[in-house]
């Protein structure tokens, strides 16, 4: 473990979780005493303006000003409870506590040491851009075949020269897109594919064939049949500025932590790292002391132990360390989880960080945070539950809570051109079926259709759909529509319908059961503040004569 973060354990624990109880300068008029602790007109005025402006009431300033007392002197009780309850001195708080003030000196003297270009050039975002292919969207043809030795058939046959529309139409079992040849109907753009085809099939120029991709129990061999450049949206371009400022942070982070394990003579335990393996081979927890207490790496001023790596290891989802067999495993995943953060948090002692004003009132902050949290967790473990037959209850009172998105049901032809587009809705206007029409002529998927046009779609679905969804959402329903240029092509409809079902009680039961937790444990905690505000009635004092002097008149909150 990195050595003890000193100035933190030296203060009392008392100055952290009551910061309200420090020396009241003169002329400072206390509104309330709760125990030994006070509240200043300042300390009050304080907190009111860091609260969001939804939380002020609209009363008198005077009236605002008591209910914000009264919330201030709540959290003052909580505390006061919880250290009753040894909560301050559980392992569980220490623990956490002790985590959290790592993780603000790791992020304080990062901010402090890193040097980075915050600025990521436009020029940086368009070279991402292309180099991963997000500027490209293709439209693809498929051959599937129930086996890789059919497969190899139809790539010999391409390679003899056999179109492969021509392919499609004899070898593939997609029927969807075998008697189009192959056409899956529609562009795609990288971020929209599965991740496995993403470089498989980005990387093909147009007319190239992939090689034979195992796709569930049959493979594909794919064609580039058009593609085309695309504009990223303002959107886009800001989270690939964002990512590029991450890598940016990465590398001038890995270059750092680098140079601390230089600069602090970080050297592995070979000792220990034979004993962890042989540890993490034969099922250990890493629960007793003595095996927490394995040494790993030893630096200036510290260890690496694999206590160490099993906190690690529970930040992660998964039992992780199970996953590590040998030593190379081990020491990859200290690497990667554990020596940075404990080189930092040493760099951070060295340079004082942990002593200054600012870091030790912070610590206080969470102290007191930590424990009401315990405290509110330990209430709700004991005091709320939920029965069966109160969650089916619950759904049947709250009907209009659980209703599947908005549903709109279209009727549609998908055409190249606009011209064809104008001469399709000419044959409607004169009598033609928007269903046949839709049999002949549709270029939308059968993917995403039926033979007659029809299918449904929710507002989440507009970036799949190129911008039909937008103007499909304002049609009026059963009026012919269009044309509407969208990104396969023209698009006519009709809206068919819109509507919002309800879920089944299946299909909303995690839903259910977390509101009707979330109600019963805001009625357990009322419930419980008034209780401590009764128990410990007699330790607060209230001066309301300072509190209307200050909140009554011209002061402004």
């Amino acid at each position: 473990m990195p050595r003890e973060i000193t100035a933190f354990w030296l203060l009392p624990l008392a100055l952290f979780i009551t910061s309200v109880g420090c020396t009241v300068e003169m002329g400072d008029r206390v509104v309330a005493q709760i125990d030994d602790a006070k509240i200043t007109v300042d300390q009050l005025q304080k907190f009111i303006d860091s609260l969001p402006e939804e939380t002020k009431a609209e009363t008198t300033r005077v009236e605002e000003a008591r209910n914000h007392l009264n919330t201030m002197i709540n959290i003052e009780l909580m505390i006061m409870e919880a250290r009753a309850a040894d909560l301050d001195k559980s392992p569980e708080f220490l623990a956490r506590l002790a985590q959290v003030r790592r993780e603000k000196l790791v992020s304080t003297f990062q901010d402090r040491a890193l040097e980075v270009e915050e600025d990521v050039e436009e020029g940086e975002v368009r070279e991402y851009a292309e180099r991963m292919g997000l500027t490209r969207a293709v439209r693809l043809a498929d051959i599937m075949v129930p086996s890789r030795e059919n497969a190899l058939a139809v790539l010999r046959e391409l390679k003899d020269g056999v179109p492969f529309g021509q392919v499609a139409q004899k070898w593939s079992i997609n029927k969807k897109t075998a008697a189009q040849g192959g056409d899956l109907g529609r562009y795609t753009t990288r971020e929209h594919m599965v991740t496995p085809l993403q470089d498989k099939l980005f990387s093909l120029a147009l007319g190239e064939v992939s090689e034979p991709i195992k796709i569930g129990g049959s493979y594909s061999i794919f064609t580039v049949i058009a593609d085309s450049s695309i504009e990223l949206s303002p959107d886009r371009k800001l989270a690939i500025q964002m990512g590029l400022k991450k890598e940016k942070k990465q590398r001038a982070l890995s270059t750092l932590v680098a140079e601390l394990k230089e600069k602090h003579h970080l050297e592995l335990d070979r000792e220990g790292l034979a004993l962890i393996v042989e540890k993490v081979r034969g099922g250990a927890s890493f629960a007793t002391e003595a095996e927490r207490n394995i040494v790993l790496y030893k630096y200036d001023g510290g260890e690496i132990t694999a206590q160490d790596l099993a906190e690690a290891g529970h930040v992660l989802k998964g039992n992780a360390l199970a996953q590590l067999s040998d030593s190379s495993q081990v020491t990859a995943f200290a690497e990667r989880h554990v020596v940075p953060k404990a080189m930092l948090v040493e760099a951070a002692l060295r340079a004082g960080i942990d002593e200054e004003a600012e870091m030790v009132k912070w610590s206080g902050n969470q102290a007191k945070q930590l424990l009401i949290s315990a405290l509110r967790a330990r209430l709700l473990r004991a005091k709320v539950t939920i029965a069966e037959n109160e969650l089916r209850q619950f759904y049947e009172a709250h009907a209009e809570r659980y209703l599947h998105p908005e549903q709109i049901e279209v009727q549609e032809v998908l055409v190249e051109t606009e011209a064809e587009a104008l001469r399709l809705m000419e044959q409607i206007q004169k009598g033609a079926r928007l269903g046949d029409l839709a049999k002949e002529y549709s270029i939308r998927s059968l993917e995403d259709r039926d033979e007659e046009g029809r299918f449904h779609f929710h507002l989440f679905e507009q970036a799949f759909l190129g911008g039909f969804v937008e103007v499909a959402e304002k049609a009026e329903i059963g009026a012919l529509t269009g044309p509407v240029k969208v990104d396969e092509g023209y698009s006519i409809f009709k809206v068919l319908s819109r509507e919002r079902k309800r879920e089944t009680f299946q299909e909303a039961e995690w839903r259910v059961r977390s509101q009707l937790r979330r109600e019963k444990n805001r009625k357990a905690f009322n419930q419980f503040i008034e209780e401590v505000r009764n128990k410990y009635a007699a330790k607060v004092v209230i001066r309301e004569d300072n509190l209307k002097a200050a909140f009554g008149g011209d002061r402004g909150l």
